[in-house]
């Protein structure tokens, strides 16, 4: 007998369920879109084409901020340190993002406009996917 063909506990030589293999696989899936919704506030402003006067200047550092942070908290959730304090960061920047074009004055352009639709899409987009994100921990509590 070879030492890999020796049982050793009650599930040897078995595959773990396929929905254990999932859920990882979800998690890390709902983290890299949140990763590249961090990088495309940081990017966005320039394909976008964002005018550079002063309310579009507003816009774009405020996207840039929520950005790193959003980037920072979904590279800490890939490296397993996720939870519902994180989830609640991204739903405070996706909150941000949604209100900001009304608080904060991105100027009377098509490219203002723009930014307005980009920022209230990528904030709902954000507060979905940290939704999805609370979902998926209930499912694993429940289990």
């Amino acid at each position: 007998m070879t030492p890999h063909s020796r049982s050793v506990g009650r599930h040897a030589g078995t595959r773990p369920p396929k929905q254990s293999m999932a859920a990882p696989l979800r998690d890390s899936l709902v983290s890299i879109l949140m990763l590249l919704a961090g990088v495309w506030l940081l990017v966005g402003a320039w394909i976008i084409g964002y005018p550079f006067n002063e309310p579009a200047v507003d816009a774009h550092l405020h996207e840039m901020i929520v950005g790193v942070v959003v980037f920072l908290v979904a590279t800490a959730r890939l490296l397993g340190r996720h939870g519902w304090v994180t989830d609640l960061i991204i739903v405070v920047a996706g909150a941000w993002l949604i209100a900001a074009p009304f608080l904060i004055s991105y100027g009377d352009t098509s490219q203002a406009d723009a930014a307005r639709t980009n920022d209230v899409v990528t904030g709902i987009v954000l507060i979905l996917l940290a939704a999805v994100s609370l979902l998926l921990a209930r499912a694993k509590v429940m289990r």
